[in-house]
């Protein structure tokens, strides 16, 4: 470990020095103005911090690595600096250094952040003892504190605790009903089991992010699964009008016009706006042959059959299709 810290010292030294050469005129707005900032104060360790997250969030971990272990020479007191050190460690798979790193956050002032991403971090690994009682800690100095009953939920279903799981993410919305993730975590539950409660959830998601590709998608699904046909179709709809190259929305589409409503013709033409929008989706061109092969064209399901053949040597459906096929001409 040690070995591998003065490595991370000594690239950063160079990224560091390297960086402090730039003409700031060809940089990004945001970032020529801390590097200015930094020219006027090179003793603010804060300055140094903030072009680090900077320089994180843009995936450059060097020149991110280069500046928080500055900012740590200049102040070593200050938590989130070891909390920012942890996560780019974390993009560097480096996870005895998050750990570390985290640790010396906690010790510092118990900082509730470093709490929860220790316990995510050994969520990751599969550390669950470590990760309740990291957690149980968290919640223990801040009892407001849905983002650690988050994890916690989290934790309770890998471990199989279906009700303690139901009861930590409701109890998640309880604390900030506009977390997101506990109303798609449990949509994506109940869908699971085909419970129409799943609705509720997906649509006091897609109040707070009526744009998100997946939610749409997700509850667009459950509907056509639910049978609740008309109400997918539309919501298919509204997931190409916010992603005009949704080709999956198009595959369902055509999906529901094939095996629903038996309006063959409808189903190509779907079908193939999912094969322009991914010519490398296999299950595109045999849904396709499919629709062709109830309107008797023959030659083209074949045609179709045999490039999802090719694009997939695998695909069942193409070659159960295929069989059926050659088994007519017999």
């Amino acid at each position: 470990m040690k070995k591998l810290l003065f490595l991370s010292v000594l690239i950063a030294a160079i990224c560091f020095f390297s960086c402090k050469s730039k003409n700031y005129d060809n940089l990004p707005a945001p970032l020529a103005e801390l590097c200015k900032n930094i020219d006027k104060n090179p003793k603010n360790s804060d300055l140094y911090q903030q072009r680090a997250e900077y320089y994180y969030r843009n995936n450059q971990t060097d020149k991110a690595l280069a500046d928080i272990l500055h900012a740590i020479k200049l102040n070593d007191t200050k938590s989130n600096y070891y909390v920012t050190l942890a996560d780019i460690y974390l993009s560097k798979s480096e996870t005895d250094l998050v750990e570390e790193m985290l640790k010396k956050a906690i010790a510092i002032d118990n900082y509730n952040e470093a709490y929860l991403k220790l316990a995510e971090l050994y969520l990751y690994q599969f550390m669950y003892n470590e990760c309740g009682e990291t957690l149980d800690k968290a919640i223990q100095l801040q009892k407001h504190n849905p983002k650690a009953f988050l994890t916690k939920a989290f934790m309770l279903k890998e471990t199989r605790d279906t009700l303690g799981y139901i009861r930590m993410m409701q109890l998640v919305i309880d604390q900030d009903p506009k977390e997101v993730i506990a109303y798609q975590s449990l949509g994506e539950f109940f869908q699971e089991q085909l419970d129409p409660l799943a609705i509720s959830y997906y649509k006091n998601a897609l109040d707070l992010m009526p744009n998100d590709k997946i939610l749409n998608y997700n509850l667009a699904r459950l509907y056509q699964d639910l049978g609740e046909i008309e109400l997918a179709k539309e919501q298919y709809e509204s997931l190409i009008s916010i992603d005009p190259k949704s080709y999956p929305a198009y595959n369902s589409l055509g999906y529901i016009a094939l095996n629903f409503e038996d309006k063959y013709e409808e189903a190509v033409r779907y079908f193939t706006k999912t094969i322009e929008l991914d010519s490398l989706y296999d299950q595109g061109w045999c849904n396709r042959g499919v629709a062709y092969y109830y309107l008797k064209e023959w030659q083209k399901a074949r045609a179709d059959f045999l490039q999802c053949k090719k694009i997939n040597p695998h695909n069942e459906n193409a070659i159960r299709e295929l069989n059926r096929l050659d088994a007519m001409k017999k």
